[in-house]
């Protein structure tokens, strides 16, 4: 196991934390109208220890490195917007696993430093405990 991964936390326990997108919802993309006008700032990040397996899909794999960008989204639109985004990758209301994409907290990398953050990888990706 990586030292990538943080453990899940529900989303009601914890702080809204940003998100990290690396296919369609990013800028310019098809899908980024679910975040535009929805976060106070955005910051190209590196995801380590991930690697694509498919244009839109992520794995771990030691070594590896996805890039991406890192969402702060604003606070009074926080849950419907990550509500919105799990509804288009597939998950149901009331957790973060679906059949296609997981929602986990990871750690990004960027030039304003390390940032936890929620981001969707393929739903057999471990979890650290």
């Amino acid at each position: 196991m990586t030292g990538n991964l943080l453990p899940l936390i529900p989303m009601s326990e914890t702080s809204h934390l940003p998100l990290f997108v690396f296919g369609t919802l990013r800028r310019g993309r098809s899908n980024h109208h679910l975040l535009a006008g929805r976060y106070s700032s955005v910051l190209v990040g590196s995801l380590r220890n991930f690697v694509r397996t498919h244009p839109l899909m992520i794995e771990e794999h030691r070594d590896g490195i996805v890039e991406g960008e890192v969402y702060f989204l604003h606070a009074e639109t926080y849950v419907q917007t990550l509500r919105n985004c799990d509804d288009l990758e597939g998950i149901p209301a009331g957790t973060t696993v679906g059949e296609y994409y997981k929602r986990i907290e990871v750690t990004v990398e960027s030039t304003k430093g390390n940032h936890a953050a929620w981001a969707y990888v393929h739903p057999a990706t471990a979890i650290a405990e």
